[in-house]
């Protein structure tokens, strides 16, 4: 059940995640069309409230889930006790925060800047709900090592979204805008529905692989707090980042309308920003998350059993191959940042792509320090460190709140891009030093990581002349990812940035091999 790695499991569901992302994207494009940029605005306003939402139930407890299911299997004990624990604990919440959104959901659009948006939360409670429910499954699969129903799931949710979504906002646009933004949300709580049937589905029939027959040695009470205890420490640690998110939101749209903008005005900026650039910023970082879903029960299995070498081994693999992902795409993203939001974007008007543009190639630095911030923050929790991952991220909120602020009021929407910059920067560096304080420092490690930055820098001026002399955007994007791309892996094969066994159970890893041997021809 373990023979997959790190890798190997990062491979599937990151192949699944990137088709899952490919469909988000598409989704994008009509629903930008059919709402517009104000229609967006008001479109991720109300998502800042779901992903605070979804960061209690789909952050915090199937890691929590997944580290204790993978404890429990590494130590031969039965997880069946687990998975009824987090069910139970995500009932409550759920129940809690549904209540919330009905109650609270006036107040939380004033607060925002745009009171008409509040009848948006209410299509939010079917899908908080579910996602609930199918991130405690998740998580019980992924601590079995089983990414599977994880990685189809995701594809389920987002082709239904985009069939149901893009179906109500359009049903509901003779209604106005704020009921075509509601449409959207029904979209996305129909296709929670679907995920949540699939992944029952995929219990039902997989129930019996794992041995879910309850351990008579198991004091239930105990494992029930013990299930609520680590849930609401991971919680907290999902729950920062959104927040800051919420925070952002309501910094944006409140400070550019002391500069004289009005509501659609600033609605529609803080769209451009959250909901078309930050979608491009955030592919490498569900890329890292897929890494760290299979990190987590690995790292959790090795410290449950005091095994310092796996350990060291396990998370050297998972930097660097969030190095590996995150830096070519920053480069890409900088390179190429017109091209991509001209195809994704079409229908923006030509001081909205400039706007987005200048968003983007800012925000594309962030990207390689996400990724790297997400890898080491998941190893902090994977050993126990959880108070030490949310001190870190409060001070780079914090930090990157106030740099918001200030940026704003000077540099207009451009103030966040360098708002986010900053809290990427502060807690990559925050949970690096964090972590090799405890583990030490593995001086390899860092000379593959240097070694990926200068490959991502030969990629750079292998990239920048073509977008220079292509003049059509999808010929730029296609020929200067693809020339740069194989230059970069060349490049990382010759040096031997990656190990043989860190290559096991990704596709055709003996291919891989020879191929990197032939490319090494001074060894021969």
């Amino acid at each position: 059940m373990r023979k997959k790695s790190i890798a190997g499991n990062a491979a599937i569901l990151s192949v699944f995640s990137i088709i899952a992302k490919a469909i988000g994207a598409f989704y994008r494009i009509p629903m930008t069309a059919i709402l517009g940029a104000e229609g967006m605005g008001a479109y991720q306003l109300i998502f800042s409230i779901y992903a605070l939402l979804l960061a209690v139930t789909s952050h915090g407890i199937p890691v929590a889930v997944s580290k204790m299911t993978s404890q429990y299997y590494s130590l031969k004990k039965d997880g069946k006790i687990i998975l009824k624990s987090a069910l139970f604990v995500v009932t409550i919440i759920t129940a809690v925060l549904c209540v919330f959104l009905l109650s609270c959901a006036k107040y939380i659009a004033l607060l925002q800047g745009d009171g008409s948006i509040y009848l948006g939360y209410y299509a939010l409670i079917p899908a908080v709900f579910c996602v609930g429910v199918i991130s405690v499954f998740r998580g019980w699969f992924q601590g079995y090592s089983d990414v599977f129903p994880t990685a189809i799931s995701q594809i389920v949710e987002q082709v239904f979204k985009v069939i149901f979504g893009i179906l109500f906002a359009k049903l509901l646009w003779p209604k106005g805008l704020i009921y075509q933004v509601i449409g959207a949300f029904i979209g996305i709580g129909i296709s929670e529905v679907f995920a949540l049937i699939f992944i029952l589905i995929q219990y039902i029939k997989k129930r019996k692989i794992y041995n879910v027959g309850v351990s008579e040695s198991d004091n239930v009470k105990e494992v029930y707090k013990e299930v609520a205890k680590t849930s609401a420490v991971f919680s907290i640690v999902g729950l920062i980042i959104p927040f800051s998110q919420f925070i952002d939101g309501i910094l944006i749209v409140n400070l550019l309308k002391v500069s004289s903008f009005n509501t659609a005005e600033v609605t529609a900026t803080y769209g451009i920003f959250s909901g078309a650039v930050m979608s491009v910023v955030n592919i490498p970082v569900v890329l890292t998350s897929a890494i760290s879903v299979s990190l987590v029960p690995a790292v959790s299995a090795s410290y449950a059993e005091r095994n310092e070498h796996d350990i060291f081994s396990k998370s050297a693999t998972a930097v660097k191959l969030a190095a590996f992902i995150g830096f070519p795409v920053a480069v890409l993203v900088f390179v190429f940042s017109n091209e991509i939001i001209s195809i994704l974007y079409p229908v923006l008007t030509a001081a909205e792509n400039d706007a987005a543009t200048l968003l983007l190639r800012v925000l594309s630095v962030a990207i390689a320090f996400s990724s790297l911030r997400e890898i080491y923050a998941n190893l902090l929790l994977s050993i126990g460190e959880v108070k030490s991952v949310i001190k870190n991220n409060i001070f780079a909120v914090i930090l990157k709140s106030a740099v918001t602020a200030l940026a704003l009021i000077k540099y207009g929407i451009v103030g966040a891009a360098v708002g986010f910059l900053t809290f990427s920067v502060t807690g990559t560096l925050l949970n690096v030093k964090t972590f090799n304080n405890i583990q030490g420092k593995n001086v390899k490690v860092f000379k593959n990581v240097r070694t990926i930055l200068i490959s991502s820098a030969i990629m750079l001026g292998v990239a920048l002349p073509v977008s220079i002399l292509v003049k059509n955007a999808y010929l730029a994007v296609a020929v200067g990812g693809i020339a740069s791309a194989c230059i970069y892996i060349l490049l990382l094969m010759a040096f031997k940035t990656f190990k043989e066994e860190e290559l096991s159970g990704i596709p055709l890893p003996g291919v891989i091999l020879k191929f990197a041997q032939k490319i090494r021809f001074w060894e021969r």
